[in-house]
């Protein structure tokens, strides 16, 4: 609420009114209410301001620097408005600007609103110039919030009902300032002209007129001007195109309205630079037509009925519902460092088309996975699956979880691409279903988590045009260099799924998953909201078997009986249609090895196809004999042969692949792999020789045949020219094999076994002593690639080989660590320059040897930031210092926390850096808790951190945590004390927030803390969010918890009301269906949620209020929900309430035009009238302002002449009376002619009128 002048501070200012020019200023300020002093300006505010109140609300006016106009500098006014006072809520950006003809006319005003493909406004000259496609503008500007939408929404039914109050602001203007009243109030004097786009002004001779008459249109040829009907001021609602060039060109303004498809109203320069930062609704008066006549007669009235509309729009905004939203302050304080520190991140997102963006959300080449799955296929292989009545069920039936089983080698995988490739054919045409699918992959990281799944998941059914609410997730996340999270993915991907009629899931290899709970309870939880069909296939592990016994999922063993014949099919297929084979036999002989390989595979096709490499390799009946002889019938015996077979001389280097490709992060390109043969062993201390790099890098395959494989890194590209290749066990089971070697009493296994943490331990040391060949200054540079082809790997992951060790001090890995980090700056500058972990984005995007960041962060930050316990304790030890403000995070703790890394934060925290430090996300406890990170909060609340600190950024850590939807986080705060009720940084209490946010999980932890009084204004601003935006779920758990509250805010009345007016049908139902509260309650402004529903158009809204019990007769301020029907067009509404109510409403009177047929023929709605005088309306009812029928439809405004002379000769055939007299129009037909509407007189005076 406003309060009085005397005793304002700059933060008691809630409303921000910007103005570009002074005598915009001068309309503005003289609509205050009351003009408050002014206060103490800052010395870097240069801004003009006026201070005052409108209503409930205290204004501040600011206004442009004297002569200059445009976006930016408007933007720049905002930025200084809302730091001085930091108080404002919303803003308006109000004065003249630029009618578009016919529509719009000299006086009017445009007030913007949001459609369906932009916020209300648009920057018509910002976009990028395309090859062959010329300039195409990028987008639209952001939407006002919601508390002005629905206030405009208010304002356009008050217009449309009773008008504009804009005369009678004028007319107090002019009492109160009397010397503005010849210029800004009075429009008798002044001359609206509208030329042809294509007529120029011609300019007046300088020598024969006076100064006013230079800027007139005295020498244009008025002949050719347009004549016009005169009528009185409107106010429209839709589209403004905002630019940093002044228009002054009839037909360039048609060619640009035309680019943006005809739906501008109006032209100017500044609303462009506020819409995506400056909460505001954009206000225009007319004061010219954008064209070459352009002149300033009529600006100092545009700017007043602009600034008398932005007062009536105030007046509507509900000073209660004000104070809880957010400050603007905190968004535009962080523009200029944005602006700094982000420039290349803006341009790539700017920039970023669909294909970009697919790539983002997931960079996993699941086609390239699947097509290599795909090609072992050989004609029938798999259709036993397909068969199966199970599987007919999943996939044309009901059944919605299948788990397909097996032992190692059973051919689960290619199994899986039978059913992919089978739903794509049976889907290919239903544009309703989608078809997704992941293979998880032990030798690749990236392939086996339950996120990278997820991502991959998103991309495969949003391509190729990713919706919206995707793109968004990169922009809640703070750009590119910050990945957005699971709950933010999980959430995004829910709704899409919602969107569809079914969707198919294919996952292979659970088993190889990293974190199955996560990834079963993850699915499940889809599964629960959306119609997802989900077939699994992992091996018959005992975790898995519950899980799927838990969830009574049908199962499908691979049985040996079953696979038998399709491994008879295929190996059949090689031997006779293959080249190495298909020559070198008879086919006696062919039918011997096919007895002999279908025998001893047991009915695995991975054992069937190392068999027939090995038969590959026979060149001679000798060969061929002795290889069927000692076949291995398993395949632990197969691969002991194969690692048998390579030489002494080669095992040091085949052991060094094995183990790299056993445990990389990501999998191998070729010349990477390759580049581990150039590396000389001494003990532990690998060395870089040039000498011994190989020659043609495909030349390692035939170190260790059948052990090992190449494929295309990208998608089923079969050509090597087309894409890199990349190196990979040839199966999982040979990692399993290679792994259980270590436990073997076979000395002449040891060779080539493998321990994971060894593994590690020895890639780590490997990669920092290869990227210790790199330690001149002028070491990185663009030829890196191909100089150092495993600098990349070795830089960008190295740390996590180095994490996955228990590295001791005084090891040879603890001490390579300390001397990058501590004794060789070169070392770690040329590191970070490869490989930047704290903005990875930058080294995407800059090429190498090109400075990327003015100044890298600390080594303590890094060690930090990458969880390198170690190496902290160690910068620690030898240089103990302060905290330094610096990197993404703000600084080392908070990069820590952010990251996950407990021990990193114990030993900083005990070496005395302050637990509450500020950073990125405010607190350290709000970092971690937003991050998701529960374990840092345990160490940090156990270290005394402040549960409850307030920052910039967020108003506690639980509602940071709410803000990055971590359910465990938001447990353990709420475990350790954390009060719910504490208010936010952005919504009033946590409750509010995990209302407004639609997280389900969250809201129910909230509520089991039963401290939620639910009679509370808390509650029932939780309960109405949850209404308002749709959260059905949610909604329906806050009503379980409490009572639905009778009472509601200023703003809608009650929940219902407000998930009436959004259209929500879903929410509305279930209200509706809980019988809580009056259907019946009425909002002073908007009336019954019936009256609201009559506004909105929603058929089925008002069908369901009508079945509940909904009363039509209840009037508000515009009269009976068939009043606002007939009056907006509704005719399938108006259909509904004449069914359910006729004889009490087709005649009664209220509102603004009297009777529901007066309000159908002022808008010309013929057909509405037709209805309404068919069930028996009375067209000469006296009522209202026009008295009768006949005279609104005399006075009326519709879109269509045609349509207002139908609607007045149908109300003469219902014997309308012609001679029927008003006290402000007299007949029907002197009203005609005093609004102008002559077409409508001739049909009058046909009747005697």
């Amino acid at each position: 609420m406003a309060q009085e002048g005397a005793f304002m501070s700059r933060e008691n200012y809630t409303v921000g009114w910007v103005c570009a020019l002074p005598k915009e200023m001068v309309a503005a300020t003289a609509m205050l209410d009351e003009v408050h002093p002014p206060l103490f300006q800052p010395l870097h505010d240069s801004n003009n301001y006026r201070l005052g109140r409108i209503g409930h609300h205290n204004v501040v006016i600011a206004c442009l620097p004297l002569g200059v106009i445009g976006n930016n500098s408007s933007a720049t006014v905002a930025t200084r408005l809302t730091s001085t006072f930091p108080g404002i809520r919303v803003g308006l950006m109000v004065g003249i600007g630029g009618g578009v003809p016919t529509t719009v006319r000299l006086g009017d005003v445009v007030v913007s609103a949001p459609g369906d493909s932009h916020g209300g406004v648009i920057q018509w000259d910002f976009g990028k110039t395309e090859q062959g496609h010329g300039f195409r503008r990028v987008g639209s500007l952001d939407s006002p919030p919601t508390i002005l939408k629905t206030t405009l929404a208010a304002l356009r039914v008050r217009h449309e009902m009773d008008g504009p109050q804009i005369p009678e602001f004028l007319d107090i203007m002019e009492r109160k300032w009397p010397r503005l009243a010849p210029t800004y109030t009075r429009r008798e004097t002044l001359e609206d002209t509208l030329f042809p786009s294509e007529y120029q002004h011609v300019d007046p001779k300088p020598d024969q007129l006076g100064d006013d008459q230079l800027q007139s249109c005295s020498s244009c040829d008025y002949s050719k001007a347009i004549r016009r009907i005169p009528r009185d001021m409107r106010v429209h609602y839709g589209l403004i195109a905002s630019g940093n060039q002044v228009i002054k060109d009839g037909k360039f303004r048609d060619e640009v309205n035309s680019q943006l498809g005809g739906k501008v109203l109006c032209f100017e320069m500044e609303s462009a630079g506020l819409m995506n930062d400056f909460r505001c609704i954009v206000i225009r008066g007319i004061c010219d037509y954008a064209d070459s006549h352009k002149n300033k007669a009529w600006q100092e009235y545009a700017a007043a009925v602009a600034a008398a509309t932005a007062k009536e729009f105030l007046l509507l905004v509900p000073g209660q519902e004000l104070a809880i939203i957010p400050p603007m302050v905190k968004v535009l304080d962080r523009v200029e460092q944005i602006q700094l520190d982000m420039t290349s991140m803006k341009d790539v997102l700017q920039d970023l088309d669909d294909g970009d963006l697919l790539q983002r959300i997931s960079d996993l080449d699941t086609a390239a996975d699947h097509e290599r799955a795909r090609s072992k296929h050989v004609p029938t292989t798999g259709e036993w699956l397909l068969q199966d009545d199970s599987y007919i069920s999943w996939a044309h039936g009901n059944e919605r979880l299948l788990w397909l089983y097996g032992i190692p080698g059973s051919g689960k995988t290619m199994l899986s691409s039978t059913v992919i490739t089978d739903l794509q054919k049976a889907y290919e045409h239903d544009q309703g279903t989608r078809v997704a699918f992941f293979y998880f992959d032990v030798t690749d990281s990236r392939k086996r988590t339950a996120e990278g799944c997820m991502r991959s998941i998103l991309r495969q059914i949003t391509a190729p045009r990713p919706p919206e609410a995707v793109r968004a997730l990169y922009v809640r996340a703070r750009g590119i260099s910050t990945q957005p999270t699971m709950t933010s993915i999980l959430c995004v991907l829910k709704e899409i799924l919602k969107s569809l009629k079914r969707c198919f899931m294919v996952i292979d290899g659970l088993d190889e998953c990293d974190d199955i709970g996560t990834f079963l309870e993850t699915l499940i939880s889809i599964k629960s909201v959306a119609s997802v069909n989900l077939l699994i296939t992992s091996r018959l592990w005992p975790s898995i078997q519950r899980a799927m016994s838990t969830r009574r999922a049908s199962r499908i063993e691979i049985e040996m009986s079953r696979i038998e014949k399709d491994v008879h099919t295929y190996t059949r297929q090689r031997l006779y249609g293959k080249e190495e084979f298909s020559n070198r036999w008879p086919k006696k002989l062919k039918k011997q090895i096919h007895r002999s390989l279908v025998l001893k595979a047991g009915g695995l096709f991975r054992l069937a196809e190392c068999q027939l490499r090995e038969i590959e390799r026979c060149y001679s009946y000798h060969d061929l004999e002795a290889a069927l002889r000692t076949l291995p019938t398993s395949l632990g015996n197969i691969y002991d042969q194969m690692l048998d077979q390579i030489p002494l001389t080669r095992r040091k280097q085949a052991q060094c692949l094995l183990m790299w490709l056993a445990f990389p992060m990501r999998p191998l390109l070729l010349e990477e792999a390759s580049e581990l043969f150039a590396l000389r062993f001494h003990g532990s201390s690998p060395r870089l020789d040039p000498r011994r790099r190989v020659i043609e890098p495909q030349d390692i395959l035939s170190i260790c045949p059948g052990v090992i494989t190449v494929a295309h890194k990208d998608s089923g590209k079969r050509d090597d020219s087309s894409g890199q290749l990349v190196v990979r066990l040839a199966h999982a089971s040979v990692k399993d094999y290679l792994i259980s070697c270590g436990s073997s009493p076979d000395e002449s296994k040891k060779w080539y076994s493998l321990d994971e943490g060894l593994a590690h331990h020895s890639i780590a040391i490997t990669c920092l002593q290869y990227l210790s060949q790199l330690n001149a200054p002028n070491s990185i540079t663009s030829k890196l690639q191909s100089d150092y082809p495993l600098a990349q790997y070795a830089a960008q992951f190295w740390p996590s080989h180095a994490r996955l060790t228990s590295a001791k001090e005084g090891s040879r890995l603890q001490l390579l660590m300390e001397d990058a980090f501590v004794f060789h700056a070169n070392v770690f500058t040329n590191w970070i320059r490869i490989h930047d972990f704290d903005e990875p984005w930058r080294t995407r995007t800059k090429p190498l040897g090109v400075s990327l960041t003015p100044s890298l962060p600390s080594p303590l930050y890094i060690a930090s930031l990458v969880g390198l316990d170690t190496v902290v304790s160690c910068i620690l030890s030898n240089e103990p210092e302060t905290l330094t403000a610096e990197g993404v995070y703000g600084n080392a703790l908070h990069a820590a926390a952010a990251k996950g890394h407990s021990r990193v934060v114990n030993l900083l925290l005990d070496s005395g850096v302050p637990v509450d430090t500020t950073g990125l996300y405010g607190t350290t406890l709000q970092t971690a808790a937003y991050e998701g990170q529960a374990a840092v909060c345990h160490v940090l609340l156990n270290n005394n951190a402040d549960i409850h600190a307030r920052s910039d950024e967020f108003g506690n850590p639980l509602e940071a945590a709410i803000y990055g939807g971590h359910v465990e986080v938001v447990q353990v705060l709420l475990d350790r004390g954390a009060d719910i009720t504490k208010p936010g940084r952005h919504y009033m209490d946590s409750l509010h927030t995990a209302c407004t946010l639609g997280n389900l999980d969250i809201v129910e932890l909230l509520l089991d803390q039963r401290q939620i009084n639910p009679l509370s204004k808390s509650y029932n601003l939780a309960l109405q969010t949850s209404s308002d935006r749709s959260f059905a779920q949610v909604y329906a758990l806050l009503q379980a918890f409490g009572p639905n509250p009778k009472t509601g805010d200023e703003l809608y009345g009650t929940a219902l009301h407000a998930a009436v007016a959004d259209g929500y049908t879903q929410i509305v139902k279930l209200m509706l269906e809980q019988k809580q509260g009056d259907i019946n309650a009425a909002n002073e402004e908007h009336g019954t949620p019936l009256c609201i529903a009559s506004t909105t158009d929603n058929e089925e809204i008002v069908q369901l209020l009508l079945n509940s019990g909904a009363n039509p007769r209840i009037q508000c301020s515009a009269g009976t929900p068939l009043h606002i029907a007939s009056s907006l067009g509704h005719l399938g509404i108006a259909r509904m309430l004449l069914k359910k109510s006729k004889t009490s409403t087709i005649n009664s009177i209220g509102g603004h035009f009297g009777t529901p047929l007066q309000a159908a023929c002022y808008r010309g709605h013929t057909e509405i009238a037709k209805l309404l005088l068919h069930s028996g309306a009375d067209p000469n009812l006296p009522a209202g302002r026009y008295t009768s029928a006949l005279h609104a439809a005399a006075c009326g405004i519709c879109l269509s002449a045609h349509a207002q002379t139908e609607t007045v000769q149908l109300l003469l055939d219902y014997r309308a009376d012609v001679n029927i007299v008003s006290e402000e129009f007299g007949t029907p037909v002197q009203a005609a002619l005093s609004c102008g509407n002559f077409r409508v007189v001739q049909s009058l005076g046909r009747y005697g009128g």
